[in-house]
């Protein structure tokens, strides 16, 4: 296998590998894959060391001095390097992404699929560019956890931190926990049946687009599509739906749920609605809104990989319905 291409996804709904839950005692690490801290405070990325240790956990020291290149952690070498090594350390049992921004994708073609594929399951955390990981190791076959950047400012100036942080821990340390997500239905085609079950993929949407295309772009078929965004004018939320519809991204998909589409809403006030009204007019699937997860202030973590069940009961557009991690 070519050096950070992974192996061709099957054609029906997939098997993940998930990572074991975590326990008190186990190394973690926390890991820069795309953007540097720029002018964040420091105290963010030492806070998140403080977290973990408060959770029982023993995370690797910092990084000092940061390591820098142009916008980046470092260069792509340095920034792969670090994650295929922290990652095969059969003694870390998580990596946590500092913050999101940009670069993951960069350094995607540097790691050596198959090794990544042979080594145990360590559960990545992250959300935003970090969905281009989450990709890359989906199409591996292994699951990863949609979760807050924790020394990420949106993180840390969010009034639910606490809260987020809670249910980051519950997802990581209780993994099979059963929950239950309400959600708003948008759209319900005709003969749809009341309950419909996959794997949750997906993550940030223009990150999803933009790896269309690449030997590592989203592997979706049989699965539930998870969507979010932030700071997207509803234009651009409909080029990069229009991409991966056009793409195929959507082909055979068991569901799509957006999460937080943060300050993308245009004028007049609803557009953006209205635009997702027309996009999915006539998708072969349902698609529901509202799922508290992404970029929004509270963000819950979701376990990528996992079946999920979605409960319709009937629900007619514009009604509740129900999304449940089984």
């Amino acid at each position: 296998m070519v050096k950070g291409q992974p192996k061709d996804g099957p054609e029906t709904e997939k098997q993940y590998r998930m990572p074991p839950p975590l326990c008190r005692g186990d190394r973690v690490a926390i890991f820069s894959p795309s953007s540097h801290s720029g002018k964040n405070p420091a105290e963010y990325l030492s806070q998140a060391r403080e977290l973990l240790t408060d959770w029982g956990l023993v995370p690797e020291p910092l990084e000092d001095p940061e390591r820098r290149h142009l916008y980046l952690a470092g260069t792509d070498a340095e920034r792969a390097e670090t994650f295929q090594r922290l990652y095969m350390d059969p003694g870390i049992k998580a990596l946590f992404a500092a913050r999101g921004g940009y670069g993951a994708a960069r350094m995607i073609p540097l790691l050596d699929g198959d090794k990544l594929a042979a080594a145990p399951p360590c559960w990545v955390v992250g959300m935003s560019d970090v969905t281009a990981l989450f990709a890359y190791l989906g199409r591996l076959g292994t699951g990863t956890m949609h979760g807050p950047c924790l020394a990420a400012p949106a993180h840390n100036e969010s009034p639910h931190k606490e809260e987020n942080q809670e249910f980051l821990r519950q997802a990581l340390f209780d993994p099979q926990m059963r929950e239950e997500h309400t959600c708003g239905l948008l759209h319900r085609p005709p003969g749809t049946p009341d309950t419909l079950r996959g794997p949750l993929v997906g993550g940030c949407l223009s990150v999803l687009a933009s790896g269309m295309g690449t030997p590592w772009e989203l592997e979706s078929r049989g699965a539930v599509m998870l969507l979010e965004d932030v700071d997207e004018a509803p234009y651009r939320i409909d080029r990069y739906i229009t991409q991966l519809r056009q793409a195929g991204a959507f082909q055979g998909v068991a569901a799509v749920v957006f999460g937080h589409l943060k300050n993308c809403d245009g004028s007049p006030p609803g557009l953006l609605a209205q635009v997702l009204r027309d996009l999915f007019s006539g998708a072969p699937f349902p698609v529901l809104t509202g799922l508290q997860a992404g970029h929004g202030e509270i963000n819950r973590a979701l376990p990528l990989g996992r079946e999920v069940e979605l409960d319709l009961r009937n629900a007619l557009p514009g009604e509740l319905c129900s999304l449940c991690q089984t």
